[in-house]
């Protein structure tokens, strides 16, 4: 599989459990980079985009999809930062999930936890494994 069709199907495990945390008649506030989409979501103040988002009525939700390439990379980790910053100062309930292919869970989960500790708050954050 293509890394774009890797880092697409990794959207869609994301946009799914996001679906599965929200009300139906909220789905359409969901904004991902994908084809389907109402909008793009938006920047964060240190310029990164997530690859899914949904803000209303006090829950946050970041998602980021992760290839096998690109779970560690500099930028990445300097993603993971700048969401969980987010996610830990957010007044609310505040969820951050990431997409990686299976292979890579203990790696994600590893840096994830580190970095989660250095950003305390009440929020969530969780690691979806992929099957690409």
């Amino acid at each position: 599989m293509s890394e774009s069709n890797q880092h697409y199907e990794l959207v869609q495990l994301l946009l799914a459990e996001v679906k599965s945390i929200l009300p139906k008649d909220k789905w359409v506030l969901i904004q991902s980079d994908s084809f389907s989409s109402n909008a793009i979501s938006p920047k964060f103040s240190e310029g990164y985009r997530p690859d899914v988002y949904y803000e209303f009525e006090g829950l946050m939700i970041v998602g980021e999809a992760k290839t096998s390439k690109d779970v560690e990379n500099a930028h990445s980790l300097l993603q993971y930062e700048s969401f969980l910053r987010s996610c830990s100062l957010f007044q609310g309930e505040a969820i951050f999930l990431l997409a990686v292919p299976f292979t890579e869970y203990a790696t994600a989960y590893n840096i994830i936890k580190r970095i989660k500790d250095k950003f305390q708050g009440v929020y969530e954050a969780k690691i979806i494994k992929g099957y690409v």
